[in-house]
């Protein structure tokens, strides 16, 4: 597949992201709203090991349409720990560290969130923080001009649009290996292929 504009630019920008070594993080949530919290987390190296991976008992029932998209229910995580009984392993594992997020704006505003409901301090950089759906967009290159921005994309449809095998599973995990496999096809494009 060729793309609009694979722009050298961008490709040059994620090979710099990659020679700092990133790893990359996904959530699963109660929902979208600025009420809701983190009830899975996926944290893997550019590989795509797994470096921390764990249900999150929330402090609010699951609702049924967000199961239906995640597939976690409150049955599934009646035994799991708790955000602030976890948030110690993630911070080490994410301490000092360059992070990509598909829809980094969603995962932190989630994290920081459900951070809130318990009282805990925020200490993630959020400079140390990039977006693989924004870059995804720029390298892709289909201008939107009602929005004056790149068109956003779907995890799952930026991965089959770049011939990547790997599912959107909608669990963190699996969703973190998708978006390294899709920063590492980025930086390995070479402009006007795909």
């Amino acid at each position: 597949m060729v793309f609009p504009t694979a722009s050298p630019k961008v490709i040059d920008k994620a090979k710099q992201i990659m020679a700092m070594d990133p790893i990359f993080l996904d959530t699963e949530t109660t929902g979208f709203g600025r009420n809701d919290v983190v009830i899975e987390i996926g944290i893997v190296n550019l590989g795509g090991k797994v470096l921390f991976e764990s249900l999150i008992k929330p402090a609010i029932p699951i609702p049924p349409a967000s199961s239906l998209i995640h597939g976690i229910t409150d049955e599934m995580v009646i035994d799991a720990p708790g955000w602030k009984d976890v948030w110690s392993e993630i911070e080490n594992v994410l301490k000092d560290r360059i992070i990509g997020m598909y829809n980094a704006d969603f995962d932190l505003r989630l994290m920081k969130q459900t951070h809130q409901r318990y009282w805990l301090d925020w200490n993630i950089e959020d400079k140390r923080t990039f977006c693989v759906m924004k870059l995804f967009a720029a390298f892709y290159g289909d201008w939107n001009s009602k929005y004056n921005s790149f068109r956003l994309h779907k995890l799952e449809n930026a991965g089959r649009m770049s011939g990547i095998a790997l599912p959107n599973s909608h669990h963190a995990v699996d969703d973190a290996k998708l978006t390294a496999a899709l920063m590492a096809y980025i930086a390995g494009c070479t402009p006007g292929q795909a």
